[in-house]
């Protein structure tokens, strides 16, 4: 693994931590403590409605029932939060996963630690540091794929083997 590519882990996995973000479904109370006003109005609407429901003859405990569970079943996964893992495989990438996580590599700054650690680095070529250099001095920070790309551009080109050569 390339030391570039080593530093670009490192730093997912302190945002993943320090985020915690693991990719697993949570209820978020945030909801019910930033608007308690909404919350009283919904369930307010929601007894007006089942007082309706329960009266009409045309509708009776069933779909009272009925709409009571959907009810219930709606808000808890409006209530869900997923924070995704980030992942240094998805840079760059885009297909479906951006649905899911979105195009987090273009937003999210690298923490100037982890810049000084590619500065830093002896295994890290010139014109690359250079490059990283005039980015931060130009929009004062830099972004994942900012280095992931910089990394692509300034690898070393792969050999090519010639037919002559395996014969």
């Amino acid at each position: 693994m390339d030391v570039v590519k080593k530093i670009l882990n490192s730093e997912i996995e302190r945002i993943n931590r320090a985020e915690g973000r693991d990719g697993k479904p949570r209820i978020n109370s945030e909801f019910f403590i930033n608007h308690p006003w909404l919350c009283l109005a919904m369930l307010v609407g929601y007894i007006a409605v089942g007082i309706v429901m329960y009266a009409s003859p045309y509708m009776g405990l069933g779909w009272f029932a009925g709409f009571t569970f959907f009810l219930i079943f709606m808000s808890a996964m409006l209530l869900l939060e997923i924070k995704p893992t980030y992942r240094y495989e998805d840079i760059g990438v885009l297909d479906l996963r951006v649905c899911y996580s979105g195009e987090w590599f273009f937003i999210r700054e690298i923490s100037a630690e982890a810049v000084a650690k590619l500065l830093a680095s002896n295994e890290v070529d010139s014109r690359f540091k250079s490059h990283v250099q005039r980015i931060v001095q130009n929009k004062g920070a830099i972004d994942f794929y900012d280095v992931y790309d910089l990394d692509r551009q300034y690898q070393p080109a792969p050999t090519m083997i010639h037919n002559a050569q395996l014969a």
